[in-house]
């Protein structure tokens, strides 16, 4: 069993823009890239310990791209909780990678602030960040890439 740290940032999807977000919202979802319920992301029984998000976001090289994201309960359906238009630009993170210095977000999610992003278009890292309180699952699907062909997505939790 491993615990991610509540206070550090871990890789949750290596994506290459192939996803297709979801069109048909069925009852009934027992999955996503992260189930805040298990030990691995802090979880322990029917509890989470993980009530903020916070998303960075890393691709190579330089480029463009598209993320959708969505929350779920147990045995609910998959509820959009926003589309992410993120821009590779040059801010180096290690070797080929660069981060997503610009965010543009359309914001579904319900939740207390919605989705917020920070730090968008200042030559830094841009993350995103969400209440997770009320959903068990968050799916994270890499919609597009242009120019770049990598995408890493991590994510923190408060």
């Amino acid at each position: 069993m491993s615990f991610q740290p509540l206070d550090s940032y871990n890789l949750i999807l290596t994506g290459d823009g192939n996803d297709t977000a979801p069109t048909a919202f069925p009852i009934g979802v027992t999955s996503g890239t992260i189930d805040l319920r298990t030990a691995k992301f802090g979880g322990k029984g029917s509890e989470t310990r993980a009530t903020y998000l916070g998303f960075l976001f890393t691709g190579k090289p330089t480029g463009s791209g598209v993320v959708f994201m969505t929350g779920a309960v147990d045995g609910g359906p998959e509820e959009p909780l926003c589309s992410l238009a993120l821009t590779i630009g040059s801010v180096v993170e290690t070797g080929d990678y660069r981060w997503a210095d610009i965010i543009v977000v359309t914001n579904y999610h319900l939740g207390a602030g919605g989705v917020k992003v920070e730090d968008s278009g200042n030559s830094h890292p841009c993350k995103i960040g969400f209440d997770a309180i009320g959903y068990r699952y968050i799916k994270v699907y890499s919609i597009s890439l242009t120019t770049t062909t990598e995408l890493r997505v991590y994510v923190r939790f408060f």
